[in-house]
């Protein structure tokens, strides 16, 4: 495992391409040519494609291809930004590398739908990492383009009513029905595919071209992280997307990777690569990523969560978590050895929106007060204590606003010291920590000295058989989540 992740603890991820031109949120690739009835409304409006055809006209005409011409990115400014996401607090940095669009967001070798030939005509990616490691960011990225292949087949239907029954939709187009038309020399077959059903297993080529595609993007920008979107490695067994029969070019490409990253980095590699599933024969080549659940326990590897702010990819006026939430799901998933990797979602000219941006100061302003108990700790003898819960689905809640209250507790450990976050408001100016009371048998002696992170002046407390009472100074307004530290001169984390 690295170091580096290991201390980082928070990073943040610019998930953002083509589909955030309409700012109608995820998956908009395959929902723009689902009919009006297969998508529910939402309490943001009528379905995707009810809102496409209003406002860019049907299928059959303007496709996934044409949104990816309208992505402009007129006003990405990738070093403000980065500027922002370091005064946030990030210790890494992701940029989206392809997603289910099939778009590849570099110059890439074989993929000739990408953001130089076509769009925002820079190469994002490249932008992203120079930005990043400007600012001594690892940099990472992240491939969702296996899922192209199930979830880009409504490109091949048609319209079973309406105004144009039968009129096949975009996918069908050759590269000759390109002539004289703004896609000239480009053959949507490689962004689509061929004909298909969702459920039929890929073609080899599909597999070998993901890869090449991976391989290039690795071997170019040289990141320190890559994320691929998939329960195990891409068109493997227990994928998503099987081939059949199950592929190890994932594993052999795996390989390859961290031996490039041992050669640039000094005979270690510096590669975390992440997947949602892992399994016993798993070494530490791959690392667990959870997305938008909270772990119930803690695991004995460092692991991820990832989440957003809101949906994926932009939505207007979608509600966004607090910057308390974040904070919270953050100390949460330290205590349980974990990093956080938050998605800020950008606007289709690049900029974030001015909510984000205040979320954005308020976890930075928190972290910089706090820092000491995220940054480089590890996790304490036990994640933490409390009676809040979520409904539970197997080893994980699903992300929700929690109802903390004062009881809720996590803890981390550096330098011979543990950190108590306190989730929710004390209640009566008292913090009661049952986990460091006498009968718990985890601190070896009483503390040292107690306060809170930032005030040098030491709390009173008192430590019985059951609980370390510590008592706050009243009329006195603290950074929410409350960090005591407690020292403890022969305490080992």
């Amino acid at each position: 495992m690295s170091r580096w992740f290991e201390d980082a603890k928070f990073g943040i991820w610019a998930h953002w391409g083509p589909q955030s031109v309409p700012m109608r949120g995820d998956w908009y690739a395959r929902r723009l040519y689902l009919s009006p009835d297969a998508e529910k409304p939402d309490a943001l409006g009528p379905s995707r494609r009810r809102t496409h055809e209003e406002r860019f006209g049907h299928p059959s005409e303007f496709g996934h291809k044409d949104i990816c011409r309208a992505w402009t990115a007129e006003r990405w400014d990738p070093d403000a930004l980065m500027d922002l996401y370091v005064r946030a607090g990030a210790r890494y940095f992701v940029s989206l590398a392809n997603h289910i669009d099939n778009f590849d967001l570099w110059n890439s070798l074989h993929q000739p739908w990408n953001s130089v030939n076509v769009g925002p005509k820079r190469d994002v990616v490249e932008e992203w990492a120079r930005a990043a490691r400007r600012h001594n960011l690892p940099f990472g990225l992240s491939f969702h383009a296996n899922w192209s292949w199930q979830l880009l087949d409504v490109a091949f239907g048609a319209d079973q009513d309406g105004p144009l029954p039968g009129v096949p939709y975009d996918g069908h187009l050759t590269a000759a029905d390109g002539a004289g038309r703004w896609w000239d020399g480009l053959d949507p077959a490689k962004l689509y595919g061929r004909s298909r059903r969702g459920d039929e297993p890929p073609d080899p080529d599909v597999v070998a071209d993901f890869y090449r595609r991976v391989w290039d993007a690795f071997t170019r920008y040289r990141p320190e992280f890559v994320y691929f979107d998939d329960s195990r490695l891409p068109f493997a067994s227990g994928s998503i997307c099987e081939t059949r029969p199950p592929t190890d070019a994932g594993a052999e490409l795996l390989h390859r990777m961290h031996e490039h990253s041992r050669l640039w980095h000094g005979d270690r590699s510096r590669l975390i690569a992440t997947i949602k599933q892992l399994v016993d024969s798993d070494t530490g080549g791959v690392t667990l990523d959870v997305e938008r659940n909270l772990l119930v326990d803690m695991r004995d590897r460092p692991w991820q969560m990832d989440t957003c702010l809101g949906h994926w990819f932009y939505e207007k006026d979608l509600p966004y978590k607090s910057a308390r939430q974040v904070l919270q799901m953050l100390v949460d998933v330290v205590s349980k050895n974990g990093s956080l990797l938050l998605s800020v979602p950008q606007r289709p000219d690049g900029t974030i929106d001015a909510r984000e941006v205040a979320i954005l100061e308020e976890i930075g302003a928190w972290l910089r007060h706090n820092g000491e108990a995220i940054y480089g700790s590890r996790p304490w003898k036990v994640y933490g204590e409390g009676s809040t819960t979520g409904e539970r689905n197997g080893d994980r809640f699903p992300e929700a606003d929690l109802p903390y209250t004062g009881e809720d507790v996590r803890f981390t450990a550096k330098d011979g010291s543990v950190y108590a976050i306190v989730l929710g408001e004390p209640h009566d100016q008292t913090v009661r920590l049952t986990s460091l009371g006498r009968a718990a048998g985890l601190l070896a002696s009483d503390p040292a000295r107690v306060e809170v992170v930032g005030v040098k002046d030491p709390l009173r407390w008192v430590r019985t058989e059951r609980a370390l009472e510590i008592s706050l100074p009243p009329q006195q307004s603290w950074l929410q989540p409350l960090v005591l530290r407690i020292d403890e001169g022969g305490f080992t984390p």
